[in-house]
């Protein structure tokens, strides 16, 4: 009886499928364009999303959510004029030390 500890590796990951015509196709696209791609592509791994029609509908119910909240006096509304007056006392003593 043999006391030889046996480990079972799990088979590597299947790499991307890369369309290179469709790859080549996104990497001419405008600056803005692909910058906004790739934020869209950042989002749907964070939150799991897989169509647009997904996406918007995870903002739209974020949007009722908060204003819910809002509305029923759960949260408060900041200030904008009061957050950047902060923002820009907090940064300018930062940026001083």
């Amino acid at each position: 009886m043999s006391t030889e500890t046996t480990t079972t590796v799990p088979p590597a990951p299947a790499p991307a499928d890369r369309s290179e015509e469709l790859v080549n196709r996104l990497l001419k696209l405008p600056e803005q364009t692909k910058l906004d791609l790739a934020a869209l592509l950042l989002d749907s791994v964070r939150e799991g999303f897989t169509s647009l029609a997904e996406s918007e509908k995870r903002d739209t119910d974020l949007i009722r959510s908060r204003l819910e909240e809002l509305m029923s006096g759960k949260v408060e509304l900041l200030d904008a004029n009061e957050v950047v007056a902060k923002l820009k006392a907090r940064y300018s003593k930062e940026k001083a030390s």
